[in-house]
C-alpha cells in the first residue's frame, strides 16, 4: 500500500475475495479464518473448527514432543499422554492410575484434575460368563454399553478401559464443563482449540511441565 492508500498490483490478494495484505502469511491467515481454506493442501473446510483440527493434524505438525523420561518422539501432547497412560515408557512405569495420582499431587488447585473424585484406583470387574453371554448374538455383551465381544478376555479389557472409568480431568475453561477419563483425552480436547483457551503450540509446550516433577501445574498453564 502506498501513501495514497492504494495497493500495489503486486500485493498479495485473497483468492476468494478482494482482501489484500502486505505479506503472503497475512493472506494465508485470512484465508484460514475467513474462508476455511488450507493453501498447503488446496482444500476448503466447512467451518473454522474443522480447518483448525486439520492444521493441527499430523499432516501439518512435526513430531516435536519428546517423552521427558525415555526421549521417545511422541508427536503431540496427546501422544505423550497416551504413551505414559498405557505404560509404554520403559523409564517411567506408569499407567492411567499412577499418572492421575502424580498429576493430582501437583495440581492442588484443581486446574485440570477433578479434586472431588473419591479415587480408589481403576475399577476391576469379575464377569459371570453365563450372565454376560448373549445367546441371540452368540457373543459376550457389555451390560453398560451393550457392545459385543467374542471372548471374555476382550469383554474384561473393554470394561476396564477408560471408556467405563471415572472422569478424572476437566477442561481448563470452567464454562466448557467437559470432563475426561484420561489425560490424553483432555490434551486432545485442548489441542483442538475448540474452547479457545490455549493454542495448539501452548499445549505442546505445557505438557512436559505437567508430567515431570517440578513446578505446580497452576504455574505451567
Amino acid at each position: 500500500m502506498n501513501l495514497e492508500c492504494h495497493w500495489s498490483p503486486e500485493a498479495p490478494e485473497c483468492r476468494y475475495c478482494f482482501f489484500r495484505a502486505v505479506t503472503d502469511s497475512e493472506i494465508e491467515q485470512h484465508e484460514i479464518e475467513d474462508h476455511y481454506y488450507c493453501a498447503g493442501c488446496d482444500r476448503r473446510f466447512q467451518n473454522l473448527n474443522n480447518i483448525r483440527q486439520h492444521l493441527n493434524s499430523k499432516l501439518h505438525r512435526q513430531s516435536v514432543v519428546i517423552c521427558p523420561f525415555c526421549k521417545a518422539a511422541c508427536g503431540t501432547a496427546t501422544g505423550l499422554s497416551h504413551h505414559l497412560e498405557r505404560g509404554a515408557c520403559p523409564r517411567a512405569p506408569m499407567n492411567r492410575d499412577k499418572l492421575y495420582r502424580f498429576v493430582k499431587i501437583r495440581d492442588p488447585a484443581g486446574v485440570i484434575s477433578n479434586r472431588d473424585v473419591e479415587w480408589a484406583g481403576e475399577k476391576t470387574y469379575t464377569i459371570n460368563p453365563r450372565a454376560a453371554w448373549n445367546p441371540w448374538a452368540k457373543a459376550y455383551e457389555c451390560y453398560l454399553c451393550h457392545k459385543l465381544y467374542n471372548t471374555l478376555h476382550a469383554l474384561k479389557q473393554h470394561l476396564e478401559s477408560p471408556r467405563h472409568q471415572q472422569n478424572l480431568y476437566h477442561c481448563l475453561k470452567r464454562s466448557c464443563g467437559r470432563e475426561f477419563s484420561t489425560l490424553a483425552a483432555l490434551t486432545n480436547h485442548l489441542e483442538s482449540e475448540s474452547c479457545r483457551i490455549l493454542r495448539f503450540q501452548q499445549v505442546q509446550k505445557g505438557i512436559a511441565n505437567i508430567v515431570t516433577p517440578g513446578r505446580m501445574i497452576s504455574q505451567t498453564l
